[in-house]
């Protein structure tokens, strides 16, 4: 409880013979939650046969120990094109770890460390009900360069959440962190709706769709990592 008690006001008040203590959250909360999402973001492009950029999106980056990768969605992985992920002036190189085109989450790794982004440490939060915290997610949303978003979850589901936050095209593969700075789901989809008197379905970009990392643990993905660098060394 060491960090909630630094990171909160004691307050205390005494009034006919009865005491209140009140504890409220500072600053500090509010900063290791949005320092882990800022630090981590990495813009990923996908590239054409002939080195065009023909979209990109957005991920996280982690460490497990001595092991590097980028946590993002299966649907930024385009058919017959390059991901890579953008460190200052150079792109590197990914590699799939995993492609979970049906939970629409991919684990990749880069072919050299990155400088300009920061690993953070990958411990998911497994808490079942979310419903009503608040959360925090950084990304590359169309155009915008690098934006943070801070929303709250408005439904919670096994394998999915919905967030009351902001998203655009680009947005996808951003990893959402809780108030504790740990990462709880992946930024993959907004709501389609039937709005105003327009005939057509339209993005709502403030209810935003992530798929939960519940089965995406340290125990998990560190497994996977270690089957793809086996698989790498045998002849």
């Amino acid at each position: 409880m060491l960090w909630f008690l630094l990171a909160c006001v004691l307050g205390v008040s005494t009034e006919e013979e009865q005491t209140t203590i009140s504890l409220e959250h500072t600053k500090a909360v509010h900063y290791v939650n949005t320092n882990n999402a800022l630090k981590s973001a990495v813009r990923l492009a996908a590239y054409d046969e002939s080195g065009n950029e023909i979209a990109h999106g957005s991920g996280n980056y982690f460490k497990i120990g001595g092991d590097y990768f980028i946590v993002t969605v299966a649907h930024n992985i385009a058919p017959g094109a390059s991901l890579e992920a953008e460190d200052g002036y150079r792109s590197l190189k990914l590699y799939p770890v995993v492609v979970d085109l049906t939970r629409d989450i991919a684990i990749l790794i880069p072919e050299e460390k990155l400088r300009m982004a920061k690993a953070v440490d990958y411990r998911v939060d497994l808490e079942e009900d979310m419903t009503g915290d608040t959360i925090v997610y950084a990304g590359y949303p169309a155009d915008l360069g690098k934006s943070t978003f801070t929303g709250t979850i408005a439904n919670d589901q096994r394998y999915i959440m919905m967030i009351q936050s902001f998203a655009l095209p680009g947005s996808s593969g951003s990893v959402v962190f809780n108030t504790k700075g740990r990462p709880i789901g992946v930024v993959n989809a907004l709501r389609l709706g039937m709005y105003d008197f327009s005939p057509f379905p339209q993005m709502h970009p403030t209810l935003v769709y992530c798929q939960k990392l519940r089965d995406y643990d340290r125990y998990t993905v560190r497994g996977f990592i270690e089957r793809w660098k086996r698989s790498r060394s045998e002849p």
